[in-house]
């Protein structure tokens, strides 16, 4: 019980210190638009990763499964919960760096790229409990699983938003989609 609690009390102070980092980063704690919603389906440029949850989310969900499959994979004799803890710290770390202004930067500076000024607080948030979700996900699945889910979630999001990890990384490497 104690390893329980143990664990739960350091998730939340990682959940608590991304959103404390992001906070003095300068990030709005909700969308400055006024509205908040569980989930944008537009790409409106004002709600744009500022909502709880968008299409985007399904990108994190990906990633929690991939890294939570490189955990497994590093340390095999690790349990679960420590895999899961491992996710939680991994993801905050990359939701701090892509907020920042040169990941930003990089995210938008293809003229092709949609509208990205960082993410609210409250999307960030929504944010890694996706990667959790996608991280518990990957304890259960099978690698041939795994795949079909990630090409799946590549396929709608390009779909949905014309935007993805492979449309994502072509821009971010000059080409114009």
């Amino acid at each position: 019980m104690r390893d329980t609690a143990g664990r739960l009390a350091t998730a939340l102070l990682i959940v608590a210190g991304l959103a404390a980092t992001l906070y003095l980063m300068g990030h709005d704690v909700v969308c400055p638009c006024g509205r908040v919603s569980l989930f944008q389906t537009s790409l409106s440029p004002e709600e744009n990763s500022q909502q709880f949850a968008d299409w985007y989310s399904l990108l994190h969900v990906v990633f929690g499964m991939a890294l939570f499959a490189f955990v497994a994979w590093m340390r095999p004799r690790w349990s679960v919960a420590a895999g899961l803890m491992a996710v939680l710290f991994g993801h905050t770390i990359w939701e701090i760096a892509e907020n920042t202004p040169f990941v930003i930067h990089l995210f938008t500076s293809n003229p092709a790229a949609h509208s990205y000024s960082g993410d609210s607080i409250l999307n960030s948030m929504g944010d890694t409990v996706f990667a959790m979700a996608g991280a518990f996900a990957m304890s259960r699945l099978s690698m041939g699983m795994a795949v079909a889910v990630t090409l799946a979630v590549e396929v709608i999001v390009t779909i949905a938003v014309g935007d993805g990890f492979v449309v994502g990384t072509l821009r971010v490497l000059g080409v114009s989609i």
